[in-house]
């Protein structure tokens, strides 16, 4: 009993620390001519899905357009004039991706209410699809999802340890690069100093004063 109960610990510790409630939609305010831009940074091989819409009312009144730019700042999804929306996408490369929103007709100042959720990773995840596809039960089902979480979070740790590692190069690239800048600047002052004293001497020479 005391065995079990050992090893059941630890798991409710990981589905309480996985499985927490899920944040809220963000709901934001957008002047009409203004654009209003978010960021994810994603590693490759991430699955991103993101809802929007407008929650002004009446919203058929209202339209928005959006777009995500990938982390060449190129456009692969694009809405134009739509009451509500949806994306999803598998990153395919390191970096920041970019989902941007703007009305689609200048009212002058209109404001347009939106209402804007983005998952990643595992929170992207349809369970209740996979479940009914894969005739799951519960129990096998939050098991399924404590797997892909830890899964989830040791990509996750070696994803910050390869961007330590690329920071501490980038850094150690600039500080020697900083020292061999610093040298030759000490060089070239030294140099300016020694012509400028044989310019002296020189002068001095010709005035007879040396």
């Amino acid at each position: 009993m005391s065995s079990s109960s050992g090893l059941l610990l630890p798991l409710l510790v990981l589905a309480t620390l996985s499985f927490s409630p899920p944040s809220q939609a963000l709901v934001f305010h957008l002047p009409s001519g203004r654009v209003k831009c978010f960021s994810e940074d994603l590693r490759a091989g991430v699955v991103s899905l993101a809802r929007f819409r407008v929650a002004d009312d009446p919203p058929s009144a209202h339209n928005v357009s959006a777009s995500v730019m990938d982390p060449n700042g190129e456009t692969f999804r694009r809405a134009d004039g739509v009451e509500k929306g949806e994306f999803s996408f598998v990153a395919e490369e390191i970096g920041k991706y970019t989902t941007c929103f703007w009305s689609s007709h200048f009212q002058l100042e209109a404001v347009l209410t939106v209402e804007f959720d983005w998952k990643s990773g595992i929170a992207a995840k349809d369970w209740n699809s996979i479940a009914k596809k894969g005739k799951i039960d519960e129990m096998e089902m939050e098991l399924k999802k404590l797997e892909d979480s830890i899964n989830s979070i040791h990509e996750e740790m070696e994803f910050l340890r390869d961007r330590e590692e690329e920071a501490r190069s980038f850094n150690e690239t600039t500080t020697a690069r900083m020292g061999s800048l610093s040298i030759l600047s000490f060089i070239v002052c030294m140099g300016v100093a020694g012509l400028q004293l044989w310019n002296l001497k020189t002068f001095f020479k010709r005035q007879k004063i040396l």
